[in-house]
């Protein structure tokens, strides 16, 4: 016996009834992904019609500078019409200094030259290099190259705002403030005028500066990477103040000596020119560009632990007195200095003289940005019609696409004849002919849906009636401004019947335009008043919500929403009628089994009685 054919052709007629349950559940998602479909369109086209509340949408001017060569302008939403006069009689600038000559680094070996063979200088100094983010310090050798000193210079700009540049063909060094205005600033320090003049090449230097070195007791073998006090059970602040500066930095028991450094010149004391380093003897130093004995106050670095508790936090730093200086090795040193600071542009705006730390500026709701000094520039304000006419364009376009789409899946054709597909059914057909047959079962999910028909009729009544609460006289009509709904074969669709119309009301009632969009009542039991772009949030906000109840989201759990619970449903169902099945399959299995046994005995005994009459004859 084929026990295996028979219980085959048994089972699949008990199947037909689970193969039913599955294609309804397969249905039902269908229609679930089908609804999230039309959603997902619905969010995108309430995205765009979002902004068309916004009065600044249609407030757009348009700038015309009498020469952009000189200065160019843009308007905003907050310019005033009107004609204005302005002059460029200075440019915003950085701060740079530069090589007053070739360094002569192209003729040996250039970025790898060593700044010994360069220029005569000590061998041994330091470069202070002060920006208007802060100020830092480098120690510089003979045996250092150019290409060393332009990397340690550039990895500071961050806490320093000053970057150095060197170009090979015109064997120049460059540095440069990443900022315009008059607080971009570039300024060098070092002890060495070889340093500044022979190697770096820029000038004489003239006098020099008074300062001192404030040198710490503590040696710091790991430089940077040190934790300063790991042992530490509570964050301390300590303050540092210098130049009218205060600057407060906190430790924990995880900072380290790098970390509070940077922090230390980026501060606004770092701002001043002051700066912490570790100098070559693995030692916290501060170089104070003004002598440390000088009476004045605001010229002294003072350092101090102000947090109230038994630990002294600059212990560890080597500098432990009350005062947080007495530990310090103070030691007067003259500096030589080169510096250049920024300038600020200077504007003069209808007869009044502005200033600006950059080229580009707002001066009443209009963007500028200065080019060139020159003489009196003419600007001409005006409302910007063709950018308020490309919006309301976009919104009938937008409008259209959705109402296109979603009237194709109300009109789609529902195939009854062509139901999923069993994966039996499925084993048995070529990929083409199963695809072809599942782009006729999903069809017409949603045919004539009467949540979403009903939520379109609501869309073409917002966009067709009166609105309500405005002025008299006062624009009330989409039609008013040249845009109409197209034939009823076309089920609401807009177009703009005459351009020419909706521009001439956007540039002689821009205010009434805009209201006819973004009027919005007090009533919430009705939208009558409420403007065009108002209205329809309102209806797609409300249509998404049905939808979100009826066939949730991708996130929502499946109990939150009507498909979600009958889908599981249908899981139980599935899963009690499928142990069912089980069973009965068992079942057939063990009957044949046994009626297949029954008949091996019956047949043995059958031969044996023919074997019994066989012999007696």
């Amino acid at each position: 016996m084929d026990i295996d054919t028979m219980v085959k052709n048994l089972m699949k007629a008990n199947r037909a009834p689970l193969n039913k349950l599955n294609a309804s559940k397969t249905v039902l998602e269908w229609q679930r992904d089908a609804y999230r479909s039309v959603n997902t369109k619905v969010l995108e086209f309430r995205n765009q019609v979002f902004n068309m509340k916004l009065d600044s949408n249609f407030s757009n001017k348009k700038a015309i500078s009498s020469n952009d060569s000189s200065i160019s302008v843009s308007g905003t939403a907050t310019a005033a019409e009107g004609i204005y006069q302005i002059e460029v009689i200075g440019l915003a600038e950085g701060a740079k200094l530069n090589s007053t000559g070739p360094i002569g680094a192209k003729a040996k070996q250039g970025l790898s030259t060593k700044l010994s063979d360069i220029g005569s200088f000590s061998g041994l100094t330091t470069l202070t290099v002060a920006g208007e983010k802060g100020t830092t310090t480098i120690e510089v050798k003979g045996a250092d190259t150019l290409d060393s000193l332009v990397k340690s210079i550039n990895d500071k700009s961050g806490a320093t705002g000053v970057k150095l540049n060197y170009d090979a063909n015109l064997d120049h060094l460059f540095f440069t403030s990443s900022n315009t205005g008059l607080a971009a600033k570039v300024s060098l320090q070092s002890q060495d005028s070889g340093l500044l003049q022979n190697v770096l090449n820029l000038g004489n230097p003239g006098a020099v500066v008074p300062g001192s070195l404030l040198t710490g007791a503590t040696t710091f073998a790991d430089r940077e990477n040190a934790v300063i006090n790991s042992s530490l059970t509570a964050d301390q602040t300590i303050s540092v103040s210098y130049g009218g500066a205060v600057s407060e930095f906190t430790i924990s028991k995880t900072t380290t000596l790098g970390t509070l450094i940077k922090q230390i010149n980026s501060s606004e004391v770092g701002k001043k020119g002051m700066s912490a380093i570790i100098d070559s003897t693995n030692h916290l130093a501060f170089t104070n560009p003004t002598d440390q004995t000088d009476p004045d106050p605001t010229k002294k670095i003072v350092i101090t632990d102000i947090t109230a508790d038994s630990t002294d936090a600059l212990i560890k730093l080597g500098i432990h007195d009350a005062g947080g200086l007495d530990s310090l090795v103070v030691t007067s040193r003259d500096y030589f200095q080169v510096s250049d600071a920024g300038l600020d542009a200077s504007i003069k705006f209808n007869g009044v003289l502005g200033t600006y730390s950059t080229n580009s500026f707002n001066i009443n709701g209009l963007d500028f940005t200065a080019k060139a000094v020159g003489g009196m520039q003419t600007i001409t304000v005006t409302q910007d019609t063709d950018a308020v006419y490309d919006k309301i364009k976009t919104f009938v376009d937008k409008y259209n696409e959705l109402i296109d789409s979603v009237n194709k899946t109300l009109d789609e054709k529902k195939y009854r004849d062509f139901p999923p597909l069993t994966d039996e059914q499925k084993a048995d057909m070529k990929e083409d002919d199963i695809k072809k047959w599942n782009e006729k079962a999903q069809s017409g999910m949603l045919r004539s849906d009467q949540m979403i028909s009903s939520a379109l009729a609501g869309f073409r009544t917002s966009i067709s009636s009166v609105i309500t609460g405005l002025p008299s006289g006062d624009l009330k009509q989409l039609s008013q401004l040249g845009i109409v709904t197209g034939s009823y074969a076309e089920k609401g669709k807009l177009y703009i019947e005459s351009p020419t119309q909706l521009k001439k009301m956007i540039a002689e009632k821009p205010d009434e335009v805009a209201a006819l969009f973004t009027a919005k009542d007090s009533d919430p039991s009705s939208n009558t008043a409420d403007g065009i772009a108002t209205r329809l949030v309102e209806q797609a906000d409300a249509l998404m919500a049905k939808i979100k109840k009826k066939a949730g989201t991708i996130s929502s759990v499946d109990t939150t929403f009507t498909i979600g619970k009958q889908t599981r449903d249908y899981d139980k169902r599935i899963y009690d009628m499928g142990v069912r099945l089980d069973a009965l399959e068992t079942k057939y299995y063990n009957q044949f089994t046994a009626m297949e046994k029954y008949i091996n005995q019956m047949n043995t005994q059958s031969a044996y009685l023919a074997q019994q009459f066989g012999g007696g004859k």
